[in-house]
Parts: structure tokens; sequence; C-alpha cells
């Protein structure tokens, strides 16, 4: 199959998207099938391929941390037209994503479109408050124009489905869960020599247990709720830290406000981190917590599991099913609920700690494989085949 994936982010840019991307990428083609890769790209002078993405002349936007590019571009399309795929399959709403969008209709191929986050909740810091609901609007025209061109939708979460009915588009979503590379994240690629310089370099006694939160510090994750949890539950004689990796626009407020909770020798920030440096980062840790709400389904909390990290995770009633509680993690709703998971799994011995990682990180072995969630895909793809030959073309809209 010859397959098109269009991104708004890719290498170096690093989040859950690109990860999923490329993660498609790489076993497909091991497989034999033609992928093609379509990113913006600030560096980039002219449209070019090279190792499988078409990279996009694009401008950098320092707030959003993403590439933004023209959605319309006839050197584009002719590279695209030339590689004749027999499936698009766009990650977003804007950009690129849109260039997905009418390529397909003009090339007269599937269009498959995966809702990854509700992006409304970026607002707050992606544009001026004044014009919050002119761009929520906006927004939520452009997905239902998507959602009613798209041949088959799907999220990595139950969220997509209510997502849609929200915005008043009767579309059914189809749910397919996130993967990671799992062979990165075993704990066993990594020396004891190399996680006690790293712990060493942070700070970090051979008795204290960590746990670790990985994202984007922005106002959507919350972590600031981790933080006011972990001043109400967690003392300083717990031998408890929080580590802390990324970064964004609430970087600096989360470091004052750690500092106002008097946090500032348990509380570890990191900054960004290289992914291929972050495996290291998940071994010398024992948790993965997270309060964030705005998930689909976190590519980070899969790589914890994926690490033998039994995760603590703020309860979000339509995730719910993406942990099984008391096998590879637990739900809280307070900072007492927060603050008794990170103690009782503090009390294990290394013995019942090592056994618990070990069937966390077996929890996830083939469910959240690559190959698993490609061969999903690919049946989505195939589904999307039969389902546009059969059905007629919608009416373009002015």
């Amino acid at each position: 199959m010859r397959i098109l994936l269009c991104t708004e982010t890719y290498f170096p840019i690093l989040n859950g998207i690109v990860t999923f991307v490329e993660m498609l990428a790489k076993v497909w083609t091991s497989q034999g099938h033609d992928v093609l890769i379509v990113a913006p790209d600030h560096t980039a002078r002219r449209h070019h391929i090279s190792h499988g993405v078409l990279h996009c002349p694009a401008v950098k936007s320092e707030q959003l941390l993403v590439d933004l590019s023209l959605p319309i571009d006839a050197v584009r399309y002719r590279k695209v037209r030339a590689f004749k795929p027999d499936v698009i399959h766009i990650q977003a709403e804007w950009g690129i994503s849109l260039f997905g969008l009418k390529t397909a209709q003009y090339l007269k191929v599937p269009l498959v479109y995966t809702l990854h986050t509700e992006y409304s909740k970026f607002f707050t810091y992606a544009v001026k408050p004044f014009m919050i609901p002119w761009a929520t609007s906006t927004f939520a025209y452009i997905e239902r124009y998507i959602a009613k061109h798209a041949t088959i939708i799907t999220s990595p979460s139950k969220k997509g489905q209510k997502y849609f009915e929200a915005l008043g588009t009767e579309v059914h979503v189809e749910v397919i869960q996130n993967s990671v590379e799992l062979d990165d994240f075993d704990p066993l690629l990594f020396s004891e020599e190399d996680k006690r310089k790293l712990r060493d370099s942070l700070g970090i006694a051979e008795h204290q247990k960590c746990a670790l939160f990985v994202g984007r510090m922005g106002p959507e994750k919350s972590v600031d709720v981790l933080l006011e949890y972990w001043a109400e539950s967690i003392r300083a004689e717990h031998n408890l830290r929080l580590v802390l990796i990324g970064g964004g626009p609430e970087d600096e407020n989360l470091r004052n406000r750690s500092k106002k909770l008097g946090l500032e020798s348990q509380v570890i920030f990191c900054g960004k981190i290289p992914h291929a440096q972050i495996g290291l980062y998940y071994a010398i840790c024992d948790f993965y917590v997270t309060a964030s709400l705005s998930e689909m389904h976190s590519v980070a909390m899969l790589e914890g599991l994926g690490s033998g990290l039994p995760v603590i995770q703020r309860l979000d009633p339509l995730n719910a099913d993406q942990l099984q509680e008391g096998v590879n993690g637990y739900f809280f709703t307070s900072a007492q609920e927060f603050g008794g998971h990170l103690l009782s799994l503090n009390a294990l011995d290394a013995k019942d700690m090592a056994e618990l990682k070990r069937k966390v990180r077996e929890s996830v072995l083939h469910t959240n494989s690559p190959k698993a969630l490609a061969e999903k895909y690919l049946t989505q793809y195939e589904k999307a085949i039969r389902l546009y030959r059969r059905k007629p073309s919608p009416p373009e809209e002015a």
C-alpha cells in the first residue's frame, strides 16, 4: 500500500504525534509498504524529499513551538501526486493537514483523520484572550468540515466521540489506543553505572524513590495540580522526589510555584531532554504521575508503563480503560488519594517493587506494541478504500 502521512510536527520537534507518525512509518516500511511523510520544516528553503519525508518550507512559531506551513502549494501537490498515494492520513486541523484533505479530494483517494488532542485547550496561551471566542468557533468549523469529508475518523480515546458530539457533528469515531516503541524503554538497556551517574547529577540519593512526569509545561497538563497535591501529601522525611521533564510557557511559573510551596529540595525540573536520552530518565524513576485531564492517550504515560513504572493518574472517566487499576496503575481524585498511592508504593521493598515493575511492563508489551498499532491502522485504511469506492464524493463547498 502507498500511504501518505500528513503531520504538523516532525523531528527534531518531539511530541506524541511525532512518535506516532515515525513509529507507523517505520513498521510499514519494514513490511514493504511505501510511506511518505509530509511535514513542515522551517529550515527548508524548498520542498524536498529526504529519507521518506517531504520537507515543506514553513515559519517557526515560538509561541506554539511548531512550524507552520501553508495548506496550498503547487510544488508540494505535484510531489504528492507523483507518489500516487492509496490513502491519505492527516493528524491535525491546519496547514499540512488541510493540504492533505484537499489533495485527497483532488486525487480521489480516501482520507483518514485522527483526532489526537483537543487543541481548543491550548487557546489560553496560543492566541490573545480577546481572540479566544473567534478562534474556538473557527477551529470548530474546520474540525466539522474535516469530519464531514473524512472517510474514517479515529482517536486514541473515547473522548474523540464525545468531542465531535459536542461540536454537533454526527460521525463515528474508531477508538485505537496509542502505542510506543517498547523496546526502547526496556529498563535492562541501561547499566547500573549510567543510572547512578544520572541520579548523582540530579542530586537523587540512592535510597530515594522518584516519581516522574514527562510533558509540556503548559496549563493543559495541570502540573500545578501535581505540585499542589505533592505539597499537601508528601513530606521531606518520605524521601521521595518528583522529576519533571519538558518545557513550555508555564515553565517559569511552575518553578516559582514550587519554591513558594517549599518544594525546592523535592522537585527536580530537568527542562527539555532529547528523546534519544529519555529512556534513561524513566529507568532511574519508580512511578509515573500525571494530573492532566487534556490527554486523549498519553504517549509519555505509555513510555512509563513500558519502562515498568506503575502510573498514578488523575481520574478521567473517559480514559479509565487505559489503565488496569491495581495491576499497572492507580487513579486519584484528591491530594489524599494521590499521596496515599505514592506512599503505598514507596513502602514496597526492593523485591516487591521489582516484581511490580515486571508486571507493569508485561501489561503493555503485546496490546500496545508498534506492530499491533500498525496492523490496526492498515485495517482501517483497507476499510476506507472499500468505503470510498462505494460512496459518492461529497459536493465541493465554496
